[in-house]
C-alpha cells in the first residue's frame, strides 16, 4: 500500500530544466571558450553543481567563480519556469488523501532558496533532502533512504516519482518502487531502458496510480484476513 510520496524536483514538479540548461551552456561557453548544444549537458540534469563541474572539466580553481556566474544566470532566467500543469491540483488532492510528501533533490540547500521556494509550495512537504544533506547524493540511495526514516514510512511503503537516470538509480539503489514523470524527461528512453515500476504520462496519473494499487491492497488483506 502507498502511504508516503517522494518527489524530486526538477523536470518532476517543476519544468526548470531548460533554466538551467540555458545557464550551464553560457557559463560553459564564457569560462571554457566551447561553444556545446544543450544537448551536450544533458547528463547534468539530476547531479549536484560540484558534480557537474567537475564532469565538465571545470578547472578547480575556477569552480567557485563558474558556480557563482552558473547561479547568477539561473537566477536571471527564473522567471521563465513553471510548475508542471496539474502539479499544484495533485499535491492539494494527495494533501487531502493524508498522504504525507517528501521531497529529494541534488540541489544544495542554498540552491533551493532562489530555484524552488518562490514557487510557493513547499507546505506541502513535509521532509525535504538536499544532496548537502548525505553522504553520497543520487543516484546513491543515499537520500532516498534518509527520506524514509523522516517518513516513519518503509521501501515498500513509499513510491519515488522522477524523471531522471539519476532517479530511476536511486530508487533501484534504495529498493524504493519508482514512478517514472515521464512529462518532463529529457532523455525518457534512458529511464525506459532500465525498466521503471510505473510509467506517467501526466501529474494525475499518480493519484490514479495511487487509488488503484491502495485497492488492490485493501482487497488482498481482505481475501487473506477472510480465509
Amino acid at each position: 500500500m502507498i502511504q508516503a510520496v517522494i518527489f524530486d524536483i526538477d523536470g518532476t514538479i517543476t519544468d526548470t530544466n531548460p533554466v538551467f540548461l540555458k545557464a550551464l551552456q553560457k557559463t560553459y561557453l564564457e569560462f571554457l571558450s566551447e561553444e556545446k548544444p544543450l544537448s551536450f549537458f544533458y547528463f547534468t540534469l539530476g547531479i549536484p553543481s560540484p558534480e557537474t563541474m567537475v564532469r565538465l572539466g571545470v578547472p578547480k580553481e575556477e569552480r567557485v567563480r563558474f558556480r557563482d556566474r552558473w547561479q547568477e544566470l539561473i537566477r536571471e532566467l527564473m522567471p521563465e519556469a513553471r510548475l508542471f500543469p496539474g502539479m499544484v491540483e495533485t499535491l492539494e488532492t494527495l494533501t487531502r488523501m493524508e498522504i504525507p510528501l517528501a521531497l529529494v533533490t541534488s540541489k544544495i540547500k542554498e540552491e533551493m532558496t532562489y530555484e524552488f521556494d518562490n514557487f510557493g509550495i513547499n507546505h506541502f512537504f513535509a521532509v525535504t533532502v538536499c544532496a548537502d544533506d548525505v553522504a553520497h547524493p543520487k543516484p546513491a540511495p543515499d537520500a532516498l533512504l534518509l527520506a524514509l526514516e523522516k517518513l516513519s514510512v518503509t521501501r515498500e511503503q513509499a513510491i519515488f516519482v522522477g524523471e531522471s537516470i539519476y532517479d530511476i538509480k536511486a530508487a533501484k539503489n534504495a529498493q524504493v518502487p519508482f514512478a517514472f514523470a515521464q512529462w518532463g524527461a529529457i532523455a525518457p528512453q534512458e529511464v525506459l531502458n532500465l525498466n521503471p515500476d510505473y510509467v506517467l504520462k501526466a501529474p494525475f496519473d499518480l493519484l490514479q496510480l495511487i487509488k488503484t494499487e491502495n485497492q488492490v491492497e485493501t482487497r488482498r488483506i481482505g481475501l487473506h484476513t477472510v480465509s
